[in-house]
């Protein structure tokens, strides 16, 4: 109890001072004031004005209870009569509280009563009044003064004057010392923390600053914001983004931690590899195209060399391909350390070799596109990775001299598979095959002795062939050739069959039975018209007769 409060049942009315604390009860209230007990055979006389607002609302409303504390102002000693204050008794009271709470740096409530340049003017009790200054007031400085009119607060006491009534007050401190509060629990937090959320405060080339919370910083390095590349990190982050990432270090003399969003999210490369193992066939995006194909896969980059675009042979990529383009391809290596996926856009279908007893057998048609033309014969591609040669000697039943001039690169052409052979991966491929057979129905047409024309085609050592239709051809052998005949090439001659075998596709020619015949019958010829006709045995008697 304060040294100044007395207790009147215990002394006398000469041992009051003016200036003491005392309490009494209500006995009487008039128009001027009230009459209180005050202890033993002493009554106290309390000014109405002399109370406060406060008082005289719950006065009016009955609702006061209890001793009540009393400044004493007078005292008549001889009529035993004391002039008190409970308004002065409430100041007093409240400014020994305010005393105290600045010696023990205790907090105080206050009303913000009004607002003037300098700061603004707080109700502590009523009746005491204190000042805070505009830099005091909040933790920023206020731009809008009004809204804390009629606002509660709580504030710390810097500097006290009781006797000229002055006090000066800091919300800040105390909105200052719950941050740190919060700020060491946040601190304790994050140590204890794996993972942490933060608003982005900067973006620079050098990563991001964080703030955690409370003033609590954390740094992201450019090389931890991300598994892949970020080539302009402004594009991708911006102040104000919240951001979550794995500490990576923590400085408690600074509170500053080092943040790593990467680590944060799982490593991608490891859930690609755990998702899609070797051997795996999904499906990506054509982003480049460079000697390969670079494709997007489940949001990373594989590459798919020129050799394992096709089981066939490749043309112009650019032609064949366009970036954007969906794709199939089937994993085939995954360099998780230096971020390399080897991928097979052919490997998605088995080598066609290795199923080819699926895919065609020997005495089958197929369709194929011309892909190489030789001095030997046609490369024809039946499907990718799938090649046949059809021989020059196989691509018609009639002698091909040029083949450039007849067939060209990229059409189609049909053709009877004649041979496979899985080992070597060669396919015997024949157009003739699908075309009439002229020797066929060569006995129909032709016969030994027959004389034909025909023209030349070659001319060799032993003799030379000639081409009696498309497709038929026939030998005149060298001891055939008439004496005087001087051959070329196209030359058309007239011959006669000598012997025809269908089944060996042979016929022997001759020039010089065709010409001795001809000059036989020449002769004839000759003969009829200048030699005179035979006479007879009787033509020449019935002649002798006539003479008698």
């Amino acid at each position: 109890m304060n040294d100044d409060i007395i207790n009147l049942e215990e002394i006398n009315l000469e041992s009051l001072n003016v200036g003491d604390i005392i309490y009494g009860d209500i006995l009487m209230k008039e128009k001027e004031g009230i009459w209180l007990d005050v202890g033993g055979k002493y009554n106290a006389f309390l000014d109405i004005e002399e109370t406060t607002k406060e008082f005289r609302k719950r006065l009016e409303k009955n609702q006061i209870k209890g001793p009540i504390p009393l400044l004493i102002e007078y005292i008549n000693y001889k009529e035993g009569v004391i002039r008190v204050s409970q308004k002065k008794a409430v100041e007093k009271q409240t400014w020994d509280n305010l005393i105290l709470a600045y010696e023990n740096d205790e907090i105080v409530e206050g009303r913000i009563k009004e607002f003037n340049e300098k700061g603004f003017i707080i109700e502590l009790e009523e009746g005491v009044e204190g000042f805070i200054p505009n830099n005091l007031i909040d933790i920023y400085r206020p731009k809008n003064p009004n809204t804390y009119i009629n606002k509660k607060v709580n504030a710390r006491i810097i500097k006290l004057n009781p006797e000229r009534k002055q006090i000066i007050l800091s919300v800040r401190r105390v909105l200052e010392e719950k941050i740190e509060e919060k700020r060491q629990k946040l601190w304790e937090k994050i140590k204890d923390a794996e993972i942490v959320r933060g608003r982005v405060k900067d973006v620079s080339e050098e990563g991001l600053k964080v703030d955690l919370g409370f003033g609590i910083l954390g740094f992201i390095p450019y090389n931890e914001l991300s598994w892949f590349p970020i080539k302009n990190i402004y594009r991708n982050f911006q102040k104000g983004d919240i951001v979550k990432g794995k500490i990576l270090k923590i400085d408690n003399e600074r509170r500053e931690v080092e943040i790593s969003i990467r680590l944060a999210q799982p490593n991608p490369w490891e859930v690609f590899l755990e998702k899609n193992p070797v051997g795996s066939i999904l499906e990506g995006e054509i982003v480049k195209i460079t000697s390969g194909l670079v494709v997007k896969v489940n949001n990373l980059i594989g590459f798919v060399p020129p050799s394992e675009i096709s089981w066939g042979r490749i043309g112009n990529i650019k032609e064949d391909f366009n970036v954007g383009e969906k794709v199939k391809v089937r994993v085939i290596e995954i360099d998780k350390e230096g971020k390399r996926i080897l991928l097979s856009v052919k490997r998605v279908e088995p080598n066609p070799w290795d199923i080819i007893e699926n895919i065609v057998q020997e005495g089958s048609i197929v369709k194929g596109k011309i892909i190489n033309i030789t001095d030997f014969g046609i490369f024809v591609e039946i499907k990718p990775g799938l090649e046949g040669l059809i021989p020059k000697r196989l691509l018609s039943w009639e002698r091909t001299i040029s083949l450039e001039n007849n067939f060209k690169i990229g059409e189609y052409i049909e053709a009877k598979i004649i041979n496979i052979d899985k080992d070597n991966k060669k396919l015997l491929l024949s157009r003739r095959e699908l075309l009439p057979e002229p020797w066929k129905d060569i006995s129909r047409k032709y016969k030994e002795g027959m004389n034909i024309k025909g023209r030349i085609l070659e001319i060799t050592p032993q003799g030379v062939i000639i081409e009696i239709e498309k497709g038929v051809e026939g030998f005149l052998p060298n001891s055939q050739k008439a004496k005087d005949d001087e051959l070329e090439l196209n030359q058309v001659l007239d011959l006669k069959i000598l012997s025809i075998n269908p089944s060996l596709r042979k016929m022997i020619l001759s020039r010089k039975a065709f010409i001795r015949e001809r000059e036989e019958l020449e002769l004839e010829k000759y003969l009829e018209k200048h030699i005179p006709p035979k006479v007879t045995l009787g033509e020449i008697i019935n002649f002798k007769g006539g003479k008698s």
